[in-house]
């Protein structure tokens, strides 16, 4: 190759046989999707959670009363954020065994 050569074209990854992937289509098919609503559930599990223990703490330093459902709130969400994170941890292991 010549320093004025274009260099050759990258090759694919996908790999031979693969289909390819439609837009807007998950990866892995239905239990793609699955995985997908999942972790987005865990994150908005985890994140309502964290905000209500931040909304707790910040209500405690203030010396103000906390409402009870902010304490209800990290009481299920973080809990469930972390049940949910440690399923999506199985299947992924699972689905790794398996491939």
């Amino acid at each position: 190759m010549i320093p004025d050569e274009p260099a050759p074209d990258a090759p694919s990854r996908r790999s031979v046989g693969a289909p390819a992937e439609r837009d807007g289509e998950v990866p892995g098919g239905p239990a793609g999707r699955g995985r997908l609503v999942l972790s987005v559930a865990a994150v908005a599990c985890a994140v309502i959670g964290l905000i209500a223990l931040a909304a707790i703490l910040l209500t405690a330093l203030l010396g103000g009363t906390v409402w009870p459902g902010f304490v209800l709130a990290s009481y299920f969400c973080l809990p469930i954020a972390f049940l949910l994170m440690a399923a999506l941890v199985v299947l992924s292991a699972l689905a790794r065994r398996r491939s």
